[in-house]
């Protein structure tokens, strides 16, 4: 004997279009969850962290490490932790908070800063390393890593800070400079680049600096970073591709679709050519 079918109840059965929109409403959410809270991608569009980080290097950066846990079971859950001197942290810029910026962060809270002849001092100590990059004999020769001297060579003729109109102070110490909005205003010109301070980081900001030092627009340009910028840190290079076939084309930013769709399509065409492979997959320090 056969079982009799029974209809359905009216309203239970789903359309494929329905279906199919459910899926792509919650891989939306799902994708606006991760981007919000857990992480991001960011590419690096110019040579300010080089060689640290390069041109066209595709980061995913974790959001929530630098976050101040609201309960107890948040800091057990998620890895979280004060930032701390020579993290590669991002950012918003405090001169134009819709951009993100990429630097490293050399002092804290408290800590006194100086900049003598290119060297960089926290609380009276050098601090240098391979990561420290600077130009080196000439102007042609590219960023040559640290660890750096103490001082300059007399002998070595490294790239000096060009003449420019410059205010004769770094106007970022004064504390109501730091109370201000910052927002919409110019970055100095040069002039702090080599030699700063000594001036001691304001509670609730902090110094970052480009690796690369004299090609970044960094805190000695537009002062210290307040804490509540930070967006967090980046955590592998999930590719890196030269833009242009080299190392010092700046990447292009898309400002539309058509210039996505051309973005597509030039790395479709160049994967293979100009994907650095030794980078790909690394961890930035």
């Amino acid at each position: 004997m056969e079982k009799a079918e029974t209809a359905p109840v009216r309203g239970t059965v789903k359309g494929a279009i329905r279906d199919n929109l459910e899926v792509v409403c919650f891989a939306i959410l799902l994708i606006m969850f991760f981007k919000t809270f857990v992480g991001q991608q960011f590419v690096i569009p110019s040579a300010s962290m080089r060689n640290t980080l390069m041109i066209g290097d595709h980061l995913l950066t974790n959001k929530f490490v630098f976050a101040t846990p609201q309960w107890d079971w948040e800091a057990r859950f998620f890895p979280m932790r004060k930032v701390e001197r020579g993290d590669i942290i991002v950012f918003r810029y405090p001169l134009s908070r819709d951009m993100d910026f990429v630097k490293r962060c050399v002092a804290l809270p408290g800590d006194v800063v100086q900049v003598k002849q290119k060297r960089l001092f926290i609380n009276g100590q050098q601090v240098t390393g391979e990561f420290e990059h600077h130009l080196g004999i000439g102007l042609d020769n590219g960023p040559v890593a640290g660890p750096w001297p103490p001082s300059r060579d007399p002998g070595l003729v490294e790239n000096l800070p060009l003449e420019l109109d410059i205010p004769t102070v770094w106007p970022y110490a004064e504390a109501a400079v730091q109370a201000m909005n910052q927002q919409g205003q110019e970055a100095l010109p040069g002039g702090f680049r080599d030699e700063l301070g000594p001036v001691k980081v304001p509670k609730g900001f902090l110094l970052a600096l480009g690796d690369n030092r004299d090609n970044s627009s960094d805190g000695r340009y537009w002062g210290f970073l307040p804490m509540d910028h930070l967006r967090g840190r980046p955590f592998i290079v999930w590719w890196s591709y030269r833009e242009g076939g080299n190392d010092d084309t700046n990447a292009h930013y898309a400002s539309g679709p058509a210039d996505i769709v051309k973005n597509f399509f030039e790395g479709a065409r160049h994967f293979f050519t100009w994907t650095r492979w030794g980078r790909t997959g690394t961890i930035p320090r």
